[in-house]
């Protein structure tokens, strides 16, 4: 933008002083010419004063050499019947025409001359003779024209100069509504712009801001959506899955093939709506403590159902992480929701939280088979096998999200351990805290 105002400055202000230029020229050259020309006659009228009062050829020299023209060797006096007085460049035909009347200037070789009357005292006719050379009028003008040539150079310059100055407040202001809206456009969703500048600016800036609060709101909504669908849907659907074991054989495996599709399609709606972790930061936070104690109140009484002995170790005081209370509870369901999938019924379940050097840190272990395969559990998100693949991917969002980590372990109930570290709101952490998954196999 800054190069291209550049070049339309130029444009316009060479295109303004090419047209003075086209002006200026002619009027000039005939100014000088006339000047020019005037000096010629001035001249002329002086020499002829003299002859009029002395027409001694001696005296004529001293003033010819007197005048500018005499002393250039451009001025002359012709006598009748004597030779002429100076350097004399017109034809005899042409000086006895001016003895008996007036004589337009005559081309010469090399330029014009002008030939005037004189009477003398004695009452002849002498005729005066100025030389003007041909580049006398070109070598006046093109000292002014070059002149006029550097002045619209440099008030070209100037107003480049001047343009760009002026133009740098909107320029700014554009540079910051385009940085705005590639980090809108990349998913930083709380990027804002304070312009300041010209009205338009201002007014764009606001419409920039309004488009990435309306997109910010719609994808709240919509995790609150995806939230709400994980709690409705997945939640029953576990509990129908469970029940379904103890149906017969034959009919029992049909509904739970049924319920399992259908956990596939929810799996596949929730991925589909979710937003993604950075449209998460910052935007609101929960207490994971009671987040947890809410969600374990239904999943302590499906675990009673299934003969699990079910452990909630929470910490005395609030546990506050940068995750809207639906989020966490999402990630609650998702761990624990994969122990009831991929554990056998009766199998042990442990869930705690525990705040501890500005962290805040979940863990849900189980006593089932463990992760023989960490990597590909990450990848699929489930204790076992035969995950959806949205488990710990619900997770993973959502601690990366608060700048955690999530850790895969061995626990001390001889099965999994996912441990998902969360950053605690208002406490300050390292710049170069990791972010990464990490993966620990124990013996």
């Amino acid at each position: 933008m800054r190069g291209l105002l550049a070049r339309l400055v130029t444009l316009t202000t060479a295109l303004v002083a090419v047209v003075m230029l086209a002006v200026a020229t002619p009027w000039l050259w005939w100014d000088t010419r006339e000047r020019a020309e005037g000096r010629v006659r001035l001249q002329a009228d002086l020499v002829a004063t003299a002859v009029s009062v002395d027409a001694d050829p001696d005296a004529l020299h001293r003033v010819l050499a007197a005048v500018p023209a005499g002393q250039r060797g451009h001025a002359a006096v012709h006598l009748p019947g004597r030779p002429a007085v100076g350097a004399s460049r017109s034809a005899a035909d042409d000086v006895e025409a001016a003895r008996v009347g007036e004589v337009d200037p005559v081309r010469v070789e090399g330029g014009t001359v002008h030939l005037s009357a004189a009477r003398t005292s004695e009452g002849e006719v002498a005729v005066v003779e100025v030389y003007l050379p041909a580049g006398t009028v070109l070598g006046e003008v093109l000292p002014v024209l070059a002149g006029l040539v550097l002045a619209a150079v440099l008030a070209v310059l100037g107003a480049v100069v001047v343009a760009d100055r002026l133009s740098r407040p909107a320029l700014r202001a554009l540079r910051a509504l385009a940085m705005t809206a590639v980090s809108i456009g990349e998913g930083r969703l709380n990027a804002r712009v304070r312009v300041h500048g010209p009205r338009d600016l201002v007014v764009l800036g606001d419409s920039i801001n309004a488009i990435g609060e309306r997109v910010q709101d719609l994808l709240s909504k919509e995790r609150e959506m995806a939230a709400d669908v994980s709690h409705r849907l997945r939640t029953p659907l576990t509990a129908l899955r469970l029940d379904a074991e103890f149906l017969p054989d034959t009919e029992g495996e049909r509904i739970r093939d049924a319920i399992a599709a259908l956990e596939r399609d929810v799996d596949d709606i929730i991925r589909n709506v979710r937003p993604s972790a950075g449209s998460l930061a910052g935007e609101r936070e929960c207490d994971l403590a009671e987040a947890v104690r809410s969600r374990m109140g239904f999943w302590s009484m499906l675990g009673g159902d299934q003969g699990r002995q079910v452990e909630v170790d929470l910490p005395g005081g609030p546990a506050r992480v940068a995750l809207p209370s639906e989020e966490c509870a999402a990630v609650l369901d998702a761990l624990v929701g994969n122990v009831f999938r991929y554990t056998p019924a009766g199998s042990p379940l442990s869930v705690t939280v525990v705040r501890h050097a500005g962290w805040v840190t979940l863990n849900v272990e189980d006593a089932g088979p463990g992760f023989a395969d960490p990597a590909s559990a990450l990848r699929r998100g489930a204790s076992g096998g035969g995950s959806t693949g949205l488990g710990l991917d619900i997770v993973r969002h959502a601690v990366e999200a608060t700048g955690g980590t999530v850790h895969l372990e061995r626990g001390r109930l001889g099965g999994a351990r996912v441990r998902a570290r969360f950053a605690e709101v208002g406490v300050p952490h390292e710049a170069d805290q990791p972010r990464a998954w990490r993966l620990r196999r124990s013996g």
